[in-house]
C-alpha cells in the first residue's frame, strides 16, 4: 500500500475520527520503535558469553591500556 493511497483515506475520513487515527498511527510509530529496539537486545546468553570472553581475556592477560583502547577508537573512526 502506498503513502497515497493511506492519504486518500484519511482525506475522507469524518473530522471525529481523526483524533483515533492519529492516535492508532502514534501507537504504530511505537510498536515499529520497539520493534527495532528489540533487535539490538541481545539474549542472556550471548551477554553471558560476551562477559565471560571479556573476563578471560582479562585474566589472561589480554587487555589494552586505555589509551591504547581510545587510540584504536580514534583510527578506527577517524
Amino acid at each position: 500500500m502506498s503513502y497515497d493511497t493511506v492519504m486518500e483515506k484519511v482525506k475522507v475520513l469524518p473530522e471525529p475520527c481523526l483524533e483515533a487515527a492519529s492516535n492508532y498511527l502514534d501507537y504504530l510509530l511505537y510498536q515499529y520503535g520497539l520493534s527495532k529496539m528489540n533487535s539490538l537486545t541481545e539474549s542472556e546468553e550471548v551477554f553471558n558469553a560476551k562477559m565471560q570472553k571479556g573476563y578471560d581475556d582479562a585474566m589472561q592477560g589480554r587487555v589494552k591500556t586505555i589509551d591504547q583502547a581510545f587510540s584504536d577508537i580514534k583510527k578506527r573512526f577517524a
